[in-house]
């Protein structure tokens, strides 16, 4: 459709389980930790799906100091450079693996294609890390803006963060009522919620189908491998 006044829709993604996944990314992540904070961590100790790094580095402290007494946010900005430079050597050296889910491809691509959508990002990935995983499967390219862990702890406020960097430059101005968050947790509704936005959740993380169930969202699908489903349940045509 034309410009002609009318608002773009914002989909915003979440990546880790929801875009793609990857292996080898965990040990990474316990390295640049303690590299930075002078803690080792284990990754797997915890359930991080939907966390933001910041709270996974909290969690894996576990009340325990790091060096200089605080996890500041100097020391969050090198833990962030470190990771993903170690991150990237790790794609290259073929030691981290990471590939998308069903569908993904097809979906963004068909998206991506509409002029009325605007396609964006939220993670708890901070903002270089999030870059070296899509820029690994090629999405890099495909999404206007993103809130991210390394612009706050708190997941709740960054997809108002991804709007208004989506809105930068933008000729079709943004409806945040008609924007929508697709997300493989309950931290991605209730992120969702917390903007008045829609929320379809898909079962490809590590969260079930029942639990996710019980979080209660506008759409639950299994996976996006079903394109005609998946667009219609994003563009708001198929409810629960």
């Amino acid at each position: 459709m034309s410009a002609g006044g009318r608002a773009a829709r914002a989909i915003l993604f979440d990546i880790d389980g929801t875009l793609l996944r990857s292996r080898g990314s965990a040990g990474i992540f316990d390295e640049a930790m303690e590299q930075v904070f002078g803690i080792r961590g284990d990754l797997r100790s915890i359930r991080p799906d939907g966390m933001t790094d910041p709270d996974i580095l909290a969690a894996l402290m576990d009340g325990r100091s790091p060096a200089g007494g605080a996890i500041t946010p100097r020391l969050l900005a090198t833990f962030e450079v470190t990771l993903a430079r170690a991150l990237a050597d790790g794609v290259v050296r073929g030691d981290v693996q990471v590939w998308t889910l069903p569908g993904v491809n097809e979906l963004l691509a068909e998206l991506s294609s509409r002029h009325d959508a605007r396609l964006g990002i939220v993670t708890g990935n901070m903002r270089a890390t999030a870059r070296v995983k899509l820029g690994a499967v090629a999405l890099d390219g495909l999404f206007r803006g993103g809130g991210y862990g390394s612009d706050s702890p708190v997941r709740d406020l960054l997809p108002g963060v991804a709007l208004r960097r989506m809105r930068r430059g933008d000729e079709m101005p943004l409806d945040p009522r008609q924007a929508v968050m697709v997300g493989d947790t309950p931290h991605d509704l209730s992120a969702a919620r917390a903007h008045g936005m829609r929320c379809v959740l898909v079962a490809t993380g590590q969260y079930t189908h029942s639990e996710l169930a019980a979080a209660g969202p506008d759409v639950l699908l299994d996976d996006l491998g079903d394109g005609e489903r998946a667009l219609r349940a994003i563009l708001g045509e198929e409810c629960a």
